[in-house]
């Protein structure tokens, strides 16, 4: 498995309309419990890092780090994304089986 799987999965659920980026996104919907995995650039600063695991801790959202803000952005077709969060179960589901194939870090 390699990490392009999973970048043109989140394009993928981006054109479907099953996916939130950009702060206010991620954190109204972190908020309102509206998804059910949040992805966090590896390249975020300490504090943005710690703000978005807090927020889907609470929200009882599992999360991963995965990847930089330049490729994040560029698989959704937007600038640098620092989190993403995907609203869709089945999606969410397949992106982390895949991250737990040994792809990616979390905590």
């Amino acid at each position: 498995m390699n990490e392009t799987a999973v970048y043109g999965l989140l394009g993928i659920c981006r054109k479907a309309g099953r996916l939130l980026s950009g702060d206010r996104q991620v954190k109204d919907g972190l908020g309102k419990k509206t998804g059910c995995l949040l992805l966090i650039a590896a390249d975020s600063s300490e504090e943005s890092r710690r703000s978005y695991v807090n927020m889907a801790e609470r929200a009882q959202i599992s999360w991963e780090i995965f990847g930089n803000k330049e490729e994040l952005g560029h698989a959704l077709g937007k600038g640098p994304r620092t989190a993403v969060l995907i609203t869709d179960p089945g999606f969410g589901k397949t992106i982390s089986q895949k991250l737990k194939s040994g792809l990616c870090c979390r905590r």
